[in-house]
This record gives structure tokens, C-alpha cells and sequence, in this order.
């Protein structure tokens, strides 16, 4: 009988002063060509990784705001090479221009 009321009282105060948490969104990395790519609204606020995985082919990134202007430009030609760009507002535009590919992560 006091096992099960032991229990029931650490069930309840577990309950009570147990602090509920939200699980973090697990990056995952995209693999995008030449093109016009707009950014997802869910990412506002966070950063994203650019790298290009294709050796030789370089590519040009821009990156624009919501109301056209210019906000990043950058050309990556080693494999080595990555763009870390945020934080990321609503109505960003990734302009992707060369040969190569390039991945990001978010």
C-alpha cells in the first residue's frame, strides 16, 4: 500500500513541477541548381550554411530582401568555401546562377 502511494505522489509532482519542452528542429541540407528559390517564411529568424559540393563548377549566389534589394552577393568556386547568412525575414529570395551546386543547410 505505500509503494502505491508513493508512486501516485511522485506521479502527481512529476506532473506538477515537471517543465514541458519542445523538441529543436533537426537540420537537413537541400541540394539546389541554377534558379530562383524563395525562403521559406517558417525559417524566419534562423541561419542558414551554403557550401558548394560541386568541384571546378563555381556558383553565384544572391541573396535579396522582400522589397528587391540586394542583401548578399558572393561567388564560391572552391569546395571549401561556405556562406553562413541569416538571420533569415520574410520574403528573402535566393538567386542561385553557374554550373555548379550548392548545399544548404537550415
Amino acid at each position: 500500500m505505500q509503494i502505491k502511494k508513493f508512486f501516485i505522489i511522485l506521479l502527481v509532482s512529476l506532473l506538477m513541477f515537471g517543465e514541458v519542452t519542445q523538441a529543436q528542429k533537426i537540420p537537413t541540407s537541400d541540394t539546389l541548381k541554377q534558379g530562383i528559390y524563395n525562403i521559406s517564411p517558417e525559417h524566419k529568424g534562423y541561419y542558414r550554411n551554403i557550401k558548394l559540393t560541386t568541384p571546378d563548377k563555381p556558383v553565384t549566389i544572391t541573396l535579396l530582401n522582400s522589397k528587391g534589394a540586394q542583401i548578399l552577393f558572393a561567388i564560391l568556386s572552391n569546395e571549401n568555401d561556405y556562406i553562413k547568412f541569416g538571420p533569415i525575414e520574410i520574403g528573402e529570395t535566393l538567386i542561385i546562377t553557374g554550373d555548379g551546386e550548392i548545399s544548404v543547410i537550415h
